[in-house]
């Protein structure tokens, strides 16, 4: 991964295994991102990691709770990154253009900016489809994350902020995908930003601006 990921604490490991542990987690985002999720093994990760396969043993026992671990890394990364913008969000409320904007500046420095990180993100999400297990972690995750910025979308005028937050989040998802496949140049001014305030302002069922 290209920008630095933490993991929450890891209760019952000393710093050392803390550390170790999360070494292989990252092993497994590394792989995730370049071959896919279903490139994820107890061995292949070990490898990535330079570390024994007894190790990985260890500390996940099997390939879906390392899988389970990927996801938590990678969608607390993005709840804590997304965390530091609320409340330029909450201050942006009253505007709507302003509000996109916000959206927009954060998407584009954690995520387009750090493709590995976003990349990481879509596959443990479709990765869900196939493996049933991953679904409450990534359940759970998607209400922290709509939680977050429930305040800001009801200051922004929204009747149902949760499901407001998902039409916007997939929406740019999307967006965002449709880039990773065919670059266009000047994205973020000619395409992403426009689209952005055009949800926005959908939410709002007012009239866009010229």
């Amino acid at each position: 991964m290209n920008k630095k990921i933490k993991s929450e604490a890891s209760p019952g490991l000393t710093d050392r295994g803390t550390q170790r542990r999360d070494d292989l987690v990252k092993a497994a985002l590394r792989i995730i991102v370049r071959d896919g999720p279903g490139a994820v093994s107890l061995r292949t990760v070990a490898k990535e990691a330079k570390a024994s396969h007894g190790l990985a043993a260890y500390y996940f026992g099997t390939r879906g709770a390392l899988m389970i671990a990927a996801v938590e890394m990678v969608c607390s990364h993005i709840a804590t990154t997304f965390g530091e913008i609320i409340p330029d969000l909450e201050a942006a409320a009253s505007d709507p253009s302003r509000f996109a904007a916000v959206l927009v500046r954060y998407n584009i420095d954690h995520v387009i900016n750090h493709p590995n990180i976003g990349l990481a993100l879509y596959e443990v999400n479709l990765a869900g489809i196939r493996e049933p297990d991953l679904r409450p972690v990534l359940l759970k995750w998607g209400k922290v994350h709509a939680a977050l910025c429930r305040n800001a979308f009801i200051a922004l005028g929204s009747k149902q902020p949760e499901k407001d937050y998902a039409f916007v989040l997939y929406s740019i998802a999307g967006l965002i995908l449709g880039q990773s496949a065919l670059p266009r140049r000047k994205f973020e001014t000619t395409i992403f930003a426009p689209a952005v305030e055009r949800l926005v302002y959908s939410i709002l069922h007012a009239t866009q601006p010229e």
